[in-house]
């Protein structure tokens, strides 16, 4: 049950201390929201009551949450039955909500996993998102860390366990081997080149090998051999032969095989000055599949190390199943509570560990390494990207720079214009910052027009803005020609001369567009004046990469439009006639013209098409 309560009070302080007599003593999630709405944090606790009157001792709270306590002026209290309730609660809302004081964490990619299907001839695929429900006998393995690990997984189990990977349609209508069965890579179960009992062995064998049991298989497959063996049937026993040999290999090609951890996820937190580092490595089969860093904005005077990996662990698995075991090299905060949580949503028993000694302890060391090293890598870019926007704010006058903007035009003779803007901080390129322009301004090649545009639609929603939000310095792609359309647009929005409006710079590419040669113009009011950078400085080369980016941007969006444009046609016009409609009629005639052409009772005879919306599309061409 949620509960809303508003602030009366300009302070939240006294606000949330008028309120401790109404909160509850129950586990639960609250959120804490600022005048205007927005969330501020989201947090759960064993005790609502209890929690939230730790908020009302400022003397004991960190200068960022006595600021957030602040600025609270509505409290939303849900109340679950239990605390592992509360964490998946606050995991989700945390994940949807963004809450600006909360810990952050950029992980938005749905995991692959491999699916052997529960069909009377089960084939092998490749699967993403949630599982079917309808689909009962499908037997799940993974998920893997990237796509990249799930086809070579693919690519094994076809070498080795031959199992179909061909849809239900084309296994149900071939009369022949497909060419896999030529390259050994399928036993051909659609023309019963297999009995169904052989096929099943292999499917068996298949799942034991995708669980780790990578013994049992090989004890399975020498059985199997020796048997044929036995019985002189000397091509089969050559056949399985090669099937062992390939485990075999495998295993010993891998340097990152364990029987330890046959499936599982290793997490290694390490943090300084400020910044965490979050190295994970992924088990499956018993053997290493992969690893992904993750970088988890935080406010290091608020949460403790181990609060931030219990964090990070429920926002990570929030929208994917954990493992059986997960290995940290230290122990979250309320780790039973956690490992409660993960398994009911997993749906298994999950079990955390943090071990200190034999191979496991050496696995966990190793993320740690790995987690170390990225960290320092990063704070040394991150102090060279600091040092060089702070060289640059001296160039320009200004304060401090912690946000850049740069943006760029992409067009083909003005057909599908498009505009980027990227976005850059003291940390490097900020993504999540990043936005796109469909330009309105048609069938022009008018740069200037196009970026009147842009800049026009870019300060209109500056002025809805916080002056605090709004960038330091405007980056355009361009010399004089579009650094004054971009003084003029600041002029129009009247934000020209304002205390916080943003230094206006333009870059202009060198002599046969040779990088190093820019030559960076600065709009003051007093005219356009050329900047004093080096040639070949580092800052050059962090605007030059900031530009790039801009323009990489910019053209990846423009050839999508292109191939959207291209992949349309007028059936797309028709009322009614959506993606599996214009696929049927496309499919029956072969082509636009052909449907144009076609006659009522022509199209009438389009399966799936009926009579009424036959009508239609025969209307459309004849209007």
């Amino acid at each position: 049950m949620a509960k809303r309560q508003t602030a009366q009070s300009n302070d939240g302080l006294h606000y949330l201390k008028a309120e401790l007599a109404r909160l509850p003593t129950s586990p639960g999630v609250y959120r804490m929201l600022n005048e205007a709405g927005a969330v501020l944090y989201v947090g759960k606790a064993r005790n609502l009551k209890a929690r939230v009157t730790q908020y009302t001792q400022p003397t004991r709270l960190p200068v960022r949450i006595r600021k957030m306590v602040f600025e609270t002026r509505q409290l939303i209290t849900v109340q679950t039955h239990t605390e592992a309730e509360a964490l998946l609660l606050e995991a989700n809302l945390i994940k949807s909500l963004k809450p600006k004081y909360n810990i952050t964490l950029r992980d938005d990619s749905s995991y692959v996993s491999v699916v052997i299907t529960g069909d009377e001839t089960p084939l092998i695929r490749s699967h993403r998102g949630p599982k079917r429900e309808k689909a009962k006998g499908d037997s799940y393995y993974g998920p893997y860390p990237s796509a990249g690990a799930v086809y070579q997984t693919l690519d094994f189990m076809e070498r080795v366990f031959k199992l179909r990977t061909c849809s239900d349609s084309t296994f149900a209508h071939r009369t022949r081997p497909c060419l896999k069965y030529d390259l050994k890579r399928c036993s051909a179960p659609c023309v019963r080149y297999i009995t169904p009992e052989a096929y099943q062995q292999d499917v068996k064998a298949a799942k034991q090998f995708l669980q780790g049991e990578r013994a049992a298989v090989l004890a399975t497959l020498q059985a199997q051999m020796n048997d044929h063996a036995t019985a002189m049937r000397y091509e089969a026993a050559a056949a399985v032969r090669d099937r062992i040999k390939a485990i075999s290999q495998l295993t010993e090609a891998s340097g990152a095989v364990t029987h330890v951890v046959p499936e599982g996820d290793v997490f290694a937190l390490v943090t300084q000055g400020g910044k965490a580092c979050v190295q994970a490595f992924y088990y499956r089969n018993g053997q290493h599949v992969g690893n992904h860093q993750f970088w988890p904005t935080y406010a290091a005077e608020q949460e403790s190390d181990a609060e931030l990996l219990r964090v990070f662990l429920a926002l990570h698995y929030a929208n994917r199943p954990a493992p059986v075991r997960i290995l940290t090299n230290l122990e979250p905060a309320d780790s039973a509570m956690l490992a409660e949580a993960l398994s009911t949503t997993s749906g298994r028993s999950v079990k955390l560990e943090t071990p200190t000694r034999g191979e496991k302890a050496e696995i966990v060391a190793r993320a740690a390494t790995n987690a170390t090293a990225a960290l320092q890598r990063k704070l040394t870019e991150s102090g060279t990207w600091q040092h060089q926007l702070a060289e640059l704010a001296k160039l320009l006058g200004s304060p401090p720079i912690t946000r850049l903007e740069c943006t760029d035009i992409s067009n083909l003779s003005g057909k599908h214009a498009v505009a980027s803007q990227v976005c850059a901080g003291a940390e490097g390129m900020e993504k999540n910052r990043y936005r796109k322009y469909k330009i309105q301004t048609k069938d022009t090649p008018d740069d200037y027009a196009m970026l009147r545009e842009v800049y026009t639609r870019r300060f209109t929603r500056m002025a809805q803005e916080d002056p605090a939000e709004w960038p330091q310095v405007l980056l355009v792609d361009g010399g004089k020609g579009q650094l004054n359309v971009l003084v003029e647009c600041a002029q129009a929005a009247a934000l020209w001369g304002q205390p916080h409006a943003p230094q206006l710079v333009g870059v202009a590419k060198g002599e046969e567009r040779d990088k190093g040669l820019e030559t960076f113009w600065h709009a003051t009011p007093a005219g356009v004046v050329q900047l004093p950078i080096a040639y070949n400085s580092p800052l050059i080369f962090v605007l030059q990469r900031i530009r790039d980016e801009a323009h990489r941007f910019a053209i990846s969006f423009h050839r999508n439009q292109r191939a959207t444009a291209l992949s349309a046609s007028r059936l797309d016009d028709i009322p009614g006639v959506g993606p599996t409609k214009k696929r049927a009629l496309l499919q029956h005639f072969g082509s636009v013209a052909a449907v144009r052409g076609a006659s009522l009772s022509q199209l009438e005879d389009v399966p799936g098409l009926g009579k009424a919306l036959a009508k239609v599309v025969f209307d459309y061409f004849q209007a």
